[in-house]
C-alpha cells in the first residue's frame, strides 16, 4: 500500500499542466490549436521545408491559425504571448514566422517584449541593436532603418528587434507610435508576428492587445500551473483578449522514471 499512497500523493500535489485535456477542463471557450513536442537537442529552430516532428507541429499550428483568421485577404498582426516567462513564446514566435514564410508569404517578426527581449538570444547575436524602443521613443526614426532583412541571418523573413530596454515600457507602448508602425508594416507584409511580454507579470500586452487580429497564448507542459489557466479565462471574460488560440508547448517531456 505504501507505493500506492506515495503515487496518490504525488498526483494530488501535482498542479502542472501535462496534456491538452488539462487545459480544456478549465479553459472551455478558447481552443487548443497546436501541441508542440519536447525537443531534446539544442537546435530549437525549424528548417525551411524540414520534415522533422517539430516542423510538422508548426505546420499544424499554421493550418489551425487559418481557421481563426477572420479576413484572409487582410494582412494579419499575430501576437504571441504567455502568462509567465519560460513558457516558450519567443520559441513559438520564431518558428511560426519561419513556417509562415515557407509559403512564400512576406513575414516580419517584431520583438515587442521590451522588458525581457529574447529574440536575439535565439539567433546568438548581441542585444544592442536598434529596434522597437528606438522607434517608439524617437519620432524621427524611420521604421525602415530598423528592419533586418532575412538574408542577414539566413532566415526567410525579416526582423525588428526590441531595442534598448527602456525604464517606461508601458508608457512607450501606449503612446500611439506602435499603431503607426503596424499600419505601415501591414502595407508591406502578409503576416506581422509580434513577440510580446507575459500577461500575468506586466500590463504591456493587454495595453496593446486591441492592435492584434489574433492572439496565440503559449502554455508549457510540466511548467505552467493549472491555476494560471483561470487567468486566461479572466482575460477572455473581460474582453482584454479576443480571437485567441492556445498552444501547448513541450509536450512529451518525461519527469522522473
Amino acid at each position: 500500500g505504501l507505493p500506492l499512497v506515495i503515487i496518490y500523493l504525488y498526483f494530488l500535489f501535482d498542479t502542472k499542466i501535462h496534456s491538452k485535456k488539462d487545459i480544456e477542463a478549465v479553459v472551455k471557450e478558447i481552443p487548443v490549436i497546436a501541441e508542440i513536442p519536447h525537443i531534446t537537442e539544442e537546435k530549437k529552430m525549424v528548417e525551411y521545408l524540414d520534415r522533422s516532428l517539430l516542423s510538422e507541429a508548426f505546420r499544424m499550428l499554421r493550418t489551425n491559425l487559418n481557421f481563426l483568421i477572420k479576413d484572409q485577404k487582410k494582412s494579419q498582426v499575430i501576437f504571441v504571448t504567455s502568462t509567465i516567462k519560460g513558457e516558450g513564446k519567443t520559441f513559438v514566435s520564431m518558428n511560426l514566422a519561419i513556417t509562415l514564410s515557407s509559403l512564400n508569404k512576406k513575414v516580419i517578426l517584431v520583438g515587442a517584449d521590451l522588458r525581457n527581449p529574447q529574440v536575439h538570444k535565439m539567433l546568438n547575436i548581441t542585444r544592442h541593436i536598434e529596434g522597437v524602443t528606438n522607434y517608439l521613443y524617437d519620432d524621427t526614426t524611420p521604421y525602415q532603418d530598423l528592419i533586418n532583412k532575412g538574408q542577414l541571418y539566413n532566415l526567410n523573413f525579416d526582423l525588428i528587434f526590441s531595442g534598448t530596454i527602456p525604464p517606461n515600457p508601458a508608457e512607450l507602448l501606449s503612446n500611439g507610435r506602435l499603431d503607426v508602425l503596424f499600419e505601415e508594416l501591414r502595407k508591406e507584409y502578409d503576416y506581422i508576428i509580434v513577440d510580446t511580454a507575459p500577461t500575468l507579470l506586466v500590463t504591456d500586452t493587454t495595453l496593446i492587445a486591441k492592435l492584434s487580429d489574433l492572439i496565440v497564448f503559449v502554455t508549457r507542459a510540466n511548467h505552467t500551473d493549472k491555476k494560471l489557466l483561470h487567468f486566461i479565462n479572466e482575460l477572455h471574460t473581460f474582453k482584454k483578449i479576443s480571437n485567441t488560440g492556445i498552444v501547448l508547448n513541450n509536450v512529451g517531456e518525461q519527469k522522473g522514471y
